[in-house]
């Protein structure tokens, strides 16, 4: 007897295909006063050992580098790792509640609302983090700028 088509996809409106279909943020905290110094170098190691484990453990998940500064509406130091299928998704993520330490992690769908991804359809594992939302808003102002700028101008396709 077959199961449901969710065992091998995704359901819509979550992108299936070449690119990612969950986005998996693991968020460290950079130590700003001297007194957390050690406590910061910990986690430091303890997030780039993290990442290593998951090179191993998961080769075939996309793993991207160690971001030193917050950047978008991430308001932590973080990397990110990204799910292509509900098997990879189905057998990461209870990895990551097991092995998470003190880290906190933001795993969301890419459905082609990002707010809303990071926001409504969020699911966080260890401390939710105050993500900065209104980056989104201002990405959403600049396309509307470059619509506007399109339909005066024309595209550069034509």
């Amino acid at each position: 007897m077959r199961g449901s088509d969710t065992h091998d996809k995704f359901p819509i409106p979550i992108r299936n295909g070449r690119r990612a279909s969950f986005d998996v943020h693991i968020y460290f905290h950079k130590a700003t006063k001297m007194k957390d110094q050690q406590e910061n170098e910990l986690e430091v190691k303890m997030v780039n050992a993290m990442r290593q484990a998951i090179e191993e453990e998961f080769p075939e998940l996309v793993v991207y580098n160690v971001r030193d500064k917050p950047i978008g509406p991430h308001p932590n130091p973080m990397f990110e790792v990204d799910i292509f299928t509900p098997a990879q998704f189905g057998t990461f993520v209870p990895w990551l509640a097991i092995n998470h330490g003190t880290l906190s992690i933001l795993i969301h769908p890419n459905t082609g609302d990002a707010r809303r991804d990071h926001a409504q359809n969020a699911i966080w594992i260890g401390d939710q983090l105050d993500l900065r939302l209104e980056t989104f808003e201002k990405a959403e102002e600049m396309d509307e700028v470059a619509r506007r700028l399109e339909d005066v101008f024309g595209s550069e396709e034509e």
